[in-house]
């Protein structure tokens, strides 16, 4: 994997599901982003996901962390860190079909932040679907919605997203 990992690594295991952790390693990385601290580590925690998503998805946590890696599209993770970011930035979103993205130059930019200030845990669970909400309730990571909505940070995170949402659309409109 391309992003830092703490748990060794998925390459020997590549059907294996369960539940991620997304850590920020540094506050200042993304400021204003109230983060959840870990028990051990000087880390605090962005975002939690799962493997796969949906009853009826085949992506594995190996597939996972790749579609994290690539572009905001394909991530809600990527999505939430773009839309806090691209001001900040100066990175430039662009509008793809039917959703808000960052354009090549920045999403590689993006991918980069993301190696610099991140790391991710994983637990391998079968069936991580069932277990998905109370985890996210429990450990209450800022940049995830769903589940989510008692979270304090949850209209900020809309918010981004919105903002984010409407600078692609109008740079679509000047293309």
């Amino acid at each position: 994997m391309s992003i830092r990992e703490t748990r060794g690594s998925l390459d020997g295991d590549r059907a294996a599901h369960g539940i991620y952790a997304w850590w920020l390693t540094s506050p200042e990385a993304l400021p204003g982003v109230p983060t959840a601290p870990h028990r051990t580590e000087p880390v605090g925690l962005v975002y939690v996901g799962i493997a796969p998503g949906t009853a009826t998805s085949q992506r594995s946590l190996y597939k996972r962390f790749g579609d994290h890696a690539r572009e905001a599209g394909r991530s809600t993770l990527r999505y939430g860190l773009a839309s806090f970011l691209f001001e900040q930035e100066g990175w430039k979103p662009r509008w793809r079909t039917d959703r808000p993205m960052l354009s090549k130059p920045y999403d590689r930019a993006l991918t980069e932040w993301m190696e610099t200030n991140l790391l991710v845990q994983w637990v391998r669970r079968p069936e991580p679907l069932s277990i998905e909400p109370a985890i996210v309730r429990e450990m209450r990571p800022p940049l995830n919605r769903e589940h989510n909505q008692a979270h304090p940070f949850y209209e900020a995170v809309g918010a981004s997203r919105e903002r984010f949402r409407k600078a692609a659309q109008a740079e679509g409109q000047r293309a």
